[in-house]
């Protein structure tokens, strides 16, 4: 199954991605993420290929997922690969600078581990696509008052 969402956000790329890469800012708009551990230690550098375990609070049970870096070309790109017992997930975040303006679009590929793994995830669609608007409808309003926040550069 297959998720995409577009969002035009009013702030330039680099405070995007920095709410998209900075664990401690992705838990102000990632709904009941708690915390993300690199076992292996984090390459700031080059991050792809490093392996992270999010815990995520869902329907008030704490959910561990291991993931992996896939792609990172900042401030354009990342992608991420994660891992259920009932399903893998990809998700892509690829951004597109317009100046001030900052275009987001989100990919997500989810495989189901069975049938009935799909036939609950195909039943919790819905809830699934409200979740993520949730989610980038608060990414949006962090990141415009972010760029509101931060100084003007100076003038020459």
């Amino acid at each position: 199954m297959e998720i995409t969402y577009h969002q035009e956000i009013i702030a330039p790329i680099d405070i995007v991605f920095d709410f998209l890469n900075d664990d401690e800012k992705m838990k102000l708009w990632m709904e009941g993420l708690e915390t993300t551990e690199y076992p292996e230690g984090k390459n700031e550098d080059d991050p792809v290929g490093t392996i992270f375990v999010q815990t995520i609070r869902e329907a008030g049970h704490s959910q561990q997922y291991a993931g992996i870096v896939t792609e990172y070309k900042p401030p354009e790109l990342i992608s991420v690969q994660l891992q259920g017992n009932a399903f893998r997930v990809d998700v892509t975040y690829e951004l597109t600078d317009h100046g001030r303006k900052t275009d987001l679009d989100y990919t997500c590929e989810l495989v189901f581990a069975g049938l009935f793994y799909r036939i609950i995830g195909f039943l919790f669609g819905g809830l699934t696509r409200r979740i993520l608007k949730n989610q980038m409808t608060k990414l949006k309003q962090l990141a415009e008052q972010a760029a509101v926040r931060r100084s003007p550069p100076p003038e020459e």
